[in-house]
């Protein structure tokens, strides 16, 4: 397994995470206090922008790769 290969899955991980994360802060019946969502987005945004992060590097290596 490679280094970006090792990076795709642990950040298919977190987006899995961070998925679970902001459905279990969408449920009606549990009280979640403001500053815990407002960790919750965060978290979120943090792993949503390195996986973008990481998509636009990889395509543009790959794209520089093919020339």
């Amino acid at each position: 397994m490679t280094y970006k290969e090792f990076e795709a899955n642990m950040l298919a991980h977190a987006v899995g995470q961070a998925r679970l994360l902001a459905q279990a802060s969408c449920l009606e019946d549990i009280k979640i206090e403001p500053e815990q969502l407002r960790r919750n987005v965060a978290t979120i945004l943090a792993v949503l922008t390195e996986t973008e992060e990481f998509l636009f590097d990889l395509v543009n290596n790959r794209s520089g790769s093919d020339s």
